[in-house]
Formats: C-alpha cells, structure tokens, sequence
C-alpha cells in the first residue's frame, strides 16, 4: 500500500463505487440475455475486490494481484456474452467502469505491473468482442477508452507516489542519522570534560612539586612523576578503555615491571559487555605474569574484528600471550 494514501480511504471510496457499478448493473439485467452471467460476474467481482482491500503490510500479495488480472478477462467475457450486438449497452455493460476500480486499488497497493496488465487483458477482450457488434470496433474503443486513462493515470500516480515515499524514507535515514552523530559528539564532549577533570587531579600535585624549586627531586618522587606521565598517556590514547578498573590492572602491570600501552583506535563507546569481558580477562591474566615485558591492551576500529586485542610480550625468551574479545 502507498502510504501517501490510507488504507481506510481507498476501501470506503472503492466499496462505495464498486457498490454503485453493482447496482446499476442489476437493474439494467433485462439488457443483457444472459442475465446469469452477469451476476457471476458480479460475485466475482466483489470476491475479487474484497481479497484487493484487504489490510496487508506491503504490497499486494502476488497471488490475490494474478487472480485479479484473470478475473477481469473472466468478468468481461461473462458480461459481454449476453450483451446486445446491434445497439449501445447502457449500464448493462457495468463492468468497464467496475474492473477500472478494481485495477486502480491495484495500483494503489503497489503492483501496477497486474494493473496494467489486467486493463490489457480486459481491452482485448473488449476489442474482440466489439469485432461482431454493429457499431464495430468503434464501440471497443469507447468502452475501453475511460478505463484505460484511469488505469494509466493511476499508475502514473502510484509510482510518483512511490518514489516520494522512498525519498521521505531517505530523509528520514539521514535525520536519524545526524541525530545519531549529534548524539555521539554529546558524548565525546561529556567525555572530554570528564577526562580534563581527571588529568587535572592527576598533574596537578605533580605539577606543583615540579614547580617549586625548593624540593629536590629523589627517586621516589621521580618514580611518582613517571607514574603520572603514564597515567595520563592511558587516559590520552586509552579513550573508552581507561575506566577505574583497567586502570588499576595497568597500575599493578607496572608495579611489576610492565611496560604497558593502552590504546583506543575505535573512535567510538565500547559496548558495555566487551569491558566486562576485558575487565575479566585482565583480572585473570594481570596477576600471572611474573617476568618483565610489554603489555598491550588495543580497542581496534568499528567494523574490524576483533573488538579488542591484548597482547603480552616478555623481554626474556618465555611464552607470549594473544587474546581476542
């Protein structure tokens, strides 16, 4: 169904001109000398376009468009059998205006390709019958004449209103989109001003003995500055991944002698279970490294797997560590 048009509108205005083609096609049964097969045709009729106007995600089964094509072959021969050759029909010959009903709710529900191919069915059907009509093929032509336009127009219309729905579709992936990034650079900025907050607490007593000339500097101080410098490098190049509890496993590697590099290249928040997972990892593997070596914990990019490598080399020949999350 073209969205652009609710389903509740086409039913009441093709029931209510399906229902008024019906009922001039009754009273006209004395036109026709085969009364019979016009209120077949009838019954065909109102079957065929009830399965059209029922509720239906998408477009038009293929199997309820067929049996409509079909049946306007069958509707416009069961009528025209028993309509007069030697003058006009009047409303005995109901069908033309009933049949380009139905093919526009074809249309309408996205198969224009059965509508169009039902109208063809049912003017050669016309066509060939008006062949033995005292009027000729110029009776055809009339008969067929209306419904075509209406079909054609409604096809017309139904692809136009198809494309505009999927540029509105298009629209709307692009205003999600933008959403989506706004959303991501509010996040990077909360980030931020989260991380300048922590580098501030982390430098700034450092900075100050730094800054006083009077104290000198021993080892353990120059271990704690070292130990600053790294830890604002984790927080630098660690990204998403320099939470609390990584940075205390990277704070114990070190104790030990490991140098260790933390190191966000996903541009993006990690989802909440692959930290569980490292978070986990590390509390297995951090505490069993004994020897001095190079630890690094790397979140690759979005869109190559894996999510996140740690890799342990030692310094002396000993069995090295690989591991995917």
């Amino acid at each position: 169904m073209t969205r652009s048009i609710p389903t509740t509108f086409l039913i009441v205005l093709a029931g209510a001109f399906a229902a008024l083609q019906i009922v001039l096609g009754t009273a006209s049964l004395d036109g026709n000398s085969q009364p019979e097969a016009s209120i077949s045709a009838m019954v065909i009729y109102s079957l065929l376009l009830i399965l059209s106007l029922l509720p239906h995600e998408g477009p038009l089964p293929a199997a309820t468009s067929l049996a409509a094509v079909v049946g306007s072959g069958l509707i416009t021969a069961l009528v025209q059998f028993g309509l007069p050759r030697s003058d006009w029909p009047g409303y005995a010959a109901w069908h033309p205006a009933a049949l380009q009903c139905l093919l526009v709710v074809l249309a309408m529900r996205g198969r224009p390709g059965f509508a169009a191919a039902g109208c063809l069915l049912f003017s050669t059907v016309t066509i060939i019958w008006s062949l033995n009509t005292a009027s000729g093929l110029e009776e055809g032509l009339q008969m067929c004449m209306a419904p075509v336009l209406f079909v054609a127009t409604a096809v017309t219309l139904a692809r136009f209103l198809t494309l505009n729905d999927l540029r509105a579709e298009s629209k709307t992936r692009q205003a999600l989109a933008l959403l989506d990034e706004a959303a991501r650079a509010r996040a990077r900025a909360v980030e931020a001003a989260g991380w300048v907050h922590e580098v501030r607490d982390i430098a700034s007593p450092a900075l100050a003995v730094a800054a006083d000339p009077r104290i000198e500097l021993d080892e353990q101080t120059r271990r704690r500055m070292l130990e600053t410098e790294a830890a604002l490098r984790d927080r630098v190049r660690g990204g998403s991944l320099a939470i609390p509890e990584v940075l205390r496993h990277v704070s114990f590697a070190r104790s030990r002698g490991i140098v260790v590099h933390l190191l966000d290249d996903r541009d993006a928040v990690p989802d909440e279970r692959e930290l569980m997972a490292l978070i986990e990892t590390l509390d297995t593997l951090v505490p069993g490294l004994k020897s001095p070596g190079t630890l690094t914990v790397r979140a690759r990019p979005v869109g190559k797997g894996p999510s996140i490598t740690i890799v342990f080399s030692p310094n002396e020949p000993g069995d090295s560590v690989y591991l995917e999350l």
